[in-house]
């Protein structure tokens, strides 16, 4: 299971895509709290559980080094989202020797590009960020968010994953929600696009077997590698090892600042709050069960690659309202 926790919705950006409307820190869990739900988290799901702490901007919470080595000490895989502008050499450090295992750096395109989304002299501190984790022994992960505005930067950001000694690219597709709806609107991908993309990020990634590419909720990349590997041709590692599709509520939980379970971050259907419900009361939830099912609808229902794809929840959300209603960026290409 991968914990997806935004331990605080405070944030020392204000990128014009975010998806939080607010970074308001009211109601937030406080240490002990924090500290109980590891446990509890440890006692469900088990040592190795992967936990990334996000925000917001999770360097914002001063305990955040003691939230890590709690984690750690337990025996759970500590990670920490950030997009990397306060990770100097002392930080980097820090966050190792509490006991993170890997980075994840938000840089969504060349320097231009960048700061006109993200702000400023961002791009630079970034990467440097990067740099930083990087020297200090960090695992490090690079995770753009790709629209109309930076798609066609998709090689470049892949080049730059490579300078930068990144394990990972895990590609996220921009979804108009919170300030980036407002921001950013008609900034998505269209169908076409989405589509094309991709296939592209199929062709990077045979020609960078040694950099993982992977996608957050593009859950229609696994429909192209079930494709390729029906032709005979090459699959990364993770196409057999991690669970296929969109994973909400199946391989991937979110907890929020002020303890709300939701199954992923961006999906605003709140099961419970770990303040006065269990984990074990939560994964029973009529809303994991369901998702766990793929009791979708509209043409996710009928498509032959339900069980492999299920169809992007968020994205059926925001079109319908309804969860569980069908994904509105796929095509006839991804349906056999």
């Amino acid at each position: 299971m991968n914990i997806n926790w935004n331990i605080t919705a405070a944030c020392n950006l204000r990128c014009s895509h975010c998806y939080y409307a607010s970074h308001s820190r009211e109601g937030e869990l406080d240490t002990e709290e924090a500290i109980n739900l590891l446990a509890s988290i440890r006692s469900y799901f088990g040592s190795g559980t992967n936990i990334t702490l996000g925000g917001g901007e999770p360097l914002m919470r001063e305990d955040v080094y003691e939230i890590i080595q709690h984690g750690s000490k337990l025996g759970l895989n500590m990670m920490l989202g950030t997009n990397g502008t306060l990770i100097t050499h002392s930080i980097a450090s820090k966050l190792l020797d509490s006991g993170l295992k890997e980075v994840i750096i938000s840089i969504d395109g060349m320097e231009e590009c960048h700061d006109l989304i993200r702000g400023k002299g961002t791009f630079k501190r970034s990467i440097a960020g990067a740099k930083n984790c990087r020297d200090a022994g960090l695992s490090l992960v690079i995770d753009p968010c790709l629209m109309d505005e930076n798609v066609d930067q998709l090689t470049q950001i892949l080049n730059l994953c490579e300078e930068l000694g990144a394990r990972q690219c895990r590609v996220f597709h921009f979804v108009e929600m919170g300030r980036g709806g407002r921001n950013r609107a008609g900034s998505s991908l269209n169908l076409a696009s989405y589509t094309k993309n991709l296939y592209d990020l199929y062709d990077e990634q045979v020609k960078r077997k040694h950099l993982e590419i992977c996608t957050t909720q593009g859950c229609q990349y696994w429909v192209v590698l079930k494709q390729a590997e029906a032709e005979g041709k090459f699959i990364p590692d993770f196409y057999l090892r991690e669970a296929p599709g969109c994973r909400a509520g199946i391989a991937l939980l979110s907890i929020k600042p002020d303890g709300n379970v939701v199954p992923c971050p961006l999906l605003p259907v709140v099961i419970a709050n770990v303040r006065d419900t269990g984990l074990d009361e939560i994964m029973r939830s009529e809303i994991i069960e369901k998702l766990r099912r793929r009791d979708v609808k509209g043409k996710c229902k009928v498509c032959i690659n339900k069980d492999l794809c299920g169809g992007c929840r968020v994205r059926a959300y925001i079109a319908s309202g309804d969860y569980l209603g069908e994904d509105p960026l796929c095509g006839e290409v991804f349906m056999r």
